[in-house]
């Protein structure tokens, strides 16, 4: 689809959404209620379109409109730690086998997240196509920024879900690409690059407008966080790391007390973190209830075994109890950490294993008293035992790539990060135990199932690899 103009169908498309408007639901695209008009016209009322989404990622907004999905919230960073090999899966003390990743693709959920996302592209495509009275005035341009970074989030994690991780093959496919108000749209799926490419013009145009007031969210250094994000997923080490190490000059690694207090945070902004999800959360996503549920599976003698210095490590008591059971709180959002563990190993593949290795070691510093540091010599010998065997390029692990992995599988546990480790490296076949039976994830299941009703109403859509059988819950 072309970006949207402004030309001399804008009153037909205007009459076009307004009888859109009426014959939906609330629940689709615009809640114009409120406003008493079929479609706002001041910036007041569009800011008050873009707050709802921006409250979703707070967690004090029902659905936002899907925007409770850009960064996951509390209970999807549940969902997806049990899918993975951080817990104990044949320990579980419940009926529901919530860590076996096919019993969500056998169910609605399954699309949820594609459905949820592509509303929060359509509302924001609305906005960009409609909003002129005050568009050009400094807080409408901070509205209209705003609106690129919730699009471009949005097919970022699109792209992380529903398409297949970067390299899989030459004519990789990406996703539907929509960026403008069609009714009669029915795009077919873009490439992945021309995805990637999309992504990252939202993020550039959203930072090139240089978003000043922090009740917008996306400000320079968290956009800058999101490219180091989407470069890294997309392979682009030489441009993840630049934006990774701005992130990191700007909100550098913490540790001790300091690191204490931001990891025991249950909800708000402490320490070096830029954004998160649910910092306002409703009573059924606060951690002291969702805790019971992560604690029916102990972590996983593979998990805990990571961490060799043992209360040396101040995440060893942090994180989990003498019986594995979690302690640590559920984050989902961004924060500094996240960007040292993607600035080192891109420096890895981009030949700088001498820089990678000096970065390691000052993160573990940061997490281990009396920490001794790590010689190319001293590196722990590569566990073969363990899932990941090879990095993101297809290359066989070394040990300074095993130590990176393994650093940033101990940091990010139960911040929604795993799950699309095993994705971005090698997509290994994973297998739990319940009540006698083995259950394994498969390579395929790693990337989720396009919606049926979409397949229905667009032939010309291609369902990912492995879905010949829809199961509907």
């Amino acid at each position: 689809m072309n970006k949207f103009s402004y030309s001399k169908q804008k009153g037909l498309q205007a009459l076009l959404l307004g009888l859109l408007l009426m014959m939906t639901s609330c629940s689709d695209f615009l809640d114009i209620k409120p406003y008493g008009k079929a479609i706002p016209k001041t910036t007041e009322e569009y800011q008050a379109l873009v707050m709802e989404m921006l409250s979703g990622i707070d967690g004090n907004s029902v659905g936002g409109y899907g925007a409770n999905e850009l960064f996951m919230n509390n209970s999807s960073a549940i969902n997806f730690e049990d899918y993975c090999d951080n817990v104990e899966s044949s320990l579980a003390q419940s009926s529901n086998l919530t860590y076996y990743i096919s019993s969500m693709l056998g169910t609605s959920t399954a699309y949820s997240y594609y459905e949820h996302l592509y509303k929060v592209i359509g509302r924001c495509n609305i906005i960009l196509d409609n909003y002129e009275d005050g568009r050009d005035s400094e807080k409408g341009q901070q509205l209209i920024a705003t609106c690129y970074a919730l699009r471009g989030l949005a097919y970022y994690q699109l792209l992380r879900m529903y398409c297949e991780p970067a390299g899989t093959s030459q004519d990789q496919l990406g996703m539907p690409l929509v960026t403008d108000f069609d009714m009669e749209a029915k795009p077919n799926r873009s490439s992945y690059e021309a995805t990637f490419k999309q992504i990252e013009s939202d993020f550039k145009t959203a930072l090139d407008k240089n978003i000043k007031d922090k009740a917008y969210m996306f400000t320079p250094i968290v956009v800058k966080g999101l490219l180091a994000r989407l470069y890294f997923w997309t392979g682009h080490f030489k441009e993840a790391k630049q934006y990774a190490d701005e992130v990191v000059a700007a909100y550098p690694l913490i540790q001790g007390e300091e690191y204490k207090k931001m990891i025991t945070a249950e909800d708000g902004l402490q320490g070096n973190m830029l954004v998160r999800s649910d910092r306002t959360p409703s009573s059924s996503n606060m951690f002291k209830y969702l805790n019971t549920s992560i604690q029916r599976c102990p972590l996983s003698a593979r998990y805990v075994k990571l961490f060799a210095e043992k209360d040396s490590d101040i995440r060893y008591k942090l994180f989990f109890n003498k019986r594995r059971l979690n302690t640590k709180c559920i984050f989902t959002g961004l924060r500094s950490a996240e960007f040292a563990l993607i600035s080192m190993e891109s420096a890895y593949h981009l030949g700088d294993k001498e820089g990678a290795l000096r970065m390691l070691n000052d993160f573990r510093a940061h997490r281990i008293s009396s920490y001794t540091a790590y010689t190319m010599a001293t590196l722990p010998a590569v566990d073969t035992n363990e899932y990941i065997k090879t990095d993101c390029t297809g290359a066989a692990l070394t040990p300074l790539m095993q130590a990176i992995l393994n650093e940033r599988r101990k940091e990010l546990y139960l911040e929604g990060d795993r799950f699309f480790e095993l994705k971005r490296n090698g997509r290994p076949a994973i297998w739990g135990v319940y009540q006698g039976l083995k259950y394994t994830t498969e390579k395929f299941m790693y990337t989720f199932p396009l919606p049926p009703a979409d397949l229905q109403v667009n032939p010309g859509l291609i369902q990912n690899p492995g879905y010949t059988e829809v199961i509907y819950n």
